[in-house]
């Protein structure tokens, strides 16, 4: 994502100067979205601003935050809550909106604009932990909400190996390891929840010479409801300036697939359109226009 520096301050305390820096980026989408379960074509838009700042005192300590202003269709929008972080070396913690083990583990989301299908993901069937139990239930970055207010999570990584930790205050606890070599990426994560629930994903995933794939496991127990699930995804480039890519995912509650395409209009914009299909008959269609800033 390209980023535009708004302004680098400096700092200046006793003798020594430290740099700080604010940065601005984000993105913009627009375009239709149908289902032929509900007959009706909806606008499908989401406007993003973040923020990101840092900086590093005297003795190497890195302190930084990210916030978020979002707006979508269907609402009115505003700013999230504030994820703060310090890290030296290897090792980083953060607190408050915090992104996570699961939500951070690799092959976890498609490698597209809307890191689903199509213009706004089209309901994201493509996730393996997206299943019959329940959707969206693990601790995850929140870009329209106040997120873990009371999220903590430490994360060491060196040589290809991540290993994170998790806690939300009276929540869940979650652990995370991935490994990566190369264009190869391994991972495992799970959250256990206070109150019983539980989800476990793990996932590995390589390139292919123009062509990214991976495969991915999810299992959950949310509410007495236990399910499993598999996806398999993937990508390839088709000329200078266009991807299509695809996920087959299959569960006990039946099967899912889905087919996209993306196309670079110039400028950090791209035409973005795809389908999907589900075990009960539904199809969704999004296409539009997507373009960073």
């Amino acid at each position: 994502m390209k980023k535009i520096l708004f302004a680098t301050t400096a700092l200046v305390a006793t003798a020594s100067v430290a740099a700080a820096d604010v940065s601005f980026s984000g993105y913009a989408r627009f375009g239709l979205s149908y289902n032929d379960g509900t007959k009706e074509v909806t606008n499908a838009s989401r406007f993003r601003i973040q923020a990101d700042v840092s900086t590093e005192t005297d003795s190497g300590l890195t302190l930084n935050a990210r916030q978020r202003f979002q707006t979508e269709e269907n609402s009115a929008g505003g700013l999230n809550g504030v994820r703060f972080g310090a890290s030296m070396g290897a090792v980083s913690v953060n607190l408050g909106n915090i992104n996570g083990v699961i939500e951070s583990a690799p092959n976890l989301y498609m490698s597209t604009n809307s890191a689903g299908v199509g213009l706004e993901g089209n309901g994201f069937e493509s996730l393996a932990v997206n299943t019959a139990a329940g959707a969206w239930g693990w601790t995850y970055y929140d870009s329209a909400g106040a997120g873990a207010t009371n999220g903590i999570e430490l994360v060491y990584s060196a040589s290809g190996l991540t290993v994170h930790l998790a806690n939300v205050k009276d929540t869940s606890n979650g652990v995370g390891v991935n490994y990566a070599m190369g264009d190869a990426t391994i991972a495992v994560a799970y959250e256990d929840f206070d109150n019983g629930d539980s989800i476990m994903f793990a996932s590995a995933g390589t390139k292919i010479g123009a062509a990214d794939v991976a495969i991915a496991y999810g299992d959950a127990d949310i509410a007495g409801v236990t399910a499993d699930k598999f996806s398999v995804k993937g990508g390839t480039s088709v000329g200078a300036a266009t991807n299509v890519y695809g996920f087959v995912a299959s569960e006990d509650a039946g099967e899912s697939f889905g087919l996209g395409v993306s196309h670079g209009l110039g400028g950090g914009a791209s035409f973005e359109g795809g389908w999907t299909r589900n075990e009960a008959d539904d199809s969704t269609i999004s296409a539009g226009i997507f373009f960073n800033f």
